[in-house]
């Protein structure tokens, strides 16, 4: 028996989920009042994180004191965008639901972005095409696509992937990170008439290797999941009843394609949470590569430096 299997990394993930569901519910209560707030502003997207946050919300406040936002766009896929109706319809929450194809399309998001996906043949060429970036950047490609996010120097090869792809690759960023800031711009526009928080979903694997925009799903007056890693979210949306539908599908941010963030980050969430748990409770180099290939750990540990660069700015002289 190795000395990682005598500590069992999934234990580390282990949570209590009344507990966390209680200790949830009280902070929500607790904030509201501190920051002098009627109620909340949520963005239901139909994934894990919106809908747990949804269901806790109605808990600690009420669904009269929420209004939940759905926001669809041009490349969301339905299915997700059925079941944050789902959502909302289940809670009873006051909803408002704008298409912001138009505005998106006014800014020239559309313009300088992949085409619309409408046909099967699209998906799977889409599919081809990232299959073949993988074969020439390699699998773990986050931390450099994070650069161009939050800051940082490439690796060598993504450096010269980017000078030969530059428009393309910058295009992309602009494209992807405009619909996201767009949705807070509409969340924020409701919170101020009501007199409500802006709720944010993301979770704590999410913002521990910096996957979310700090001025998009990281602008937010109340964030309740970022503690918790996607695994353990996942434990405590099928404790308080978030549909099995939502909670069995692969995560995606639903930026065009559908595609899951597992297939982004190259990995599990269950195998990154563990790396990521094991980081954080100061794991030694050998017990580490227990859990995962040096590359992989190497890799998501650069993740989470380039993630604090952006927790940095904006730079100053003070």
């Amino acid at each position: 028996m190795t000395e990682l299997d005598q500590i069992n990394v999934l234990n580390l993930l282990n949570i209590n989920p009344k507990e966390e569901e209680q200790r949830i519910i009280k902070f929500v209560q607790e904030k509201i009042k501190e920051l002098n707030k009627n109620g909340a502003v949520i963005g239901l997207s139909g994934g894990l994180d919106s809908s747990t946050c949804a269901y806790l919300l109605k808990k600690a406040l009420g669904n009269k004191k929420i209004l939940a936002l759905i926001l669809p766009e041009r490349d969301n896929s339905s299915v997700n965008m059925d079941h944050a109706r789902l959502v909302a319809k289940t809670l009873g929450l006051k909803t408002i639901e704008i298409d912001i194809t138009d505005v998106l399309s006014k800014i020239g998001v559309y313009d300088i972005g992949p085409k619309k996906l409408e046909t099967e043949d699209d998906f799977k060429n889409l599919e081809k095409r990232r299959q073949m970036g993988t074969k020439i950047i390699g699998p773990y490609v986050m931390a450099d696509t994070l650069t161009l996010l939050h800051g940082g120097k490439p690796s060598k090869s993504f450096f010269i992937f980017e000078k030969l792809k530059k428009k393309e690759i910058y295009d992309k960023t602009a494209f992807g990170l405009t619909k996201v800031r767009m949705r807070m711009v509409y969340l924020y526009f409701y919170a101020w008439q009501h007199k409500y928080a802006v709720i944010g979903t993301t979770d704590k694997t999410e913002y521990t290797i910096g996957v979310y925009d700090e001025h998009g799903d990281g602008a937010n007056d109340i964030t309740l999941l970022r503690h918790l890693y996607k695994t353990q979210i996942k434990k405590l949306a099928e404790f308080i009843g978030v549909p099995k539908e939502i909670t069995q599908k692969p995560s995606s941010g639903d930026i065009y394609g559908n595609v899951p963030n597992e297939v982004a980050f190259g990995i599990s969430y269950e195998k990154l949470d563990s790396i990521l748990s094991a980081i954080e409770r100061g794991f030694s180099e050998k017990q580490l590569l227990e859990i995962a290939p040096k590359k992989v750990i190497d890799h998501f540990k650069r993740c989470m430096e380039i993630a604090k660069i952006g927790r940095s700015l904006p730079l100053n002289l003070s």
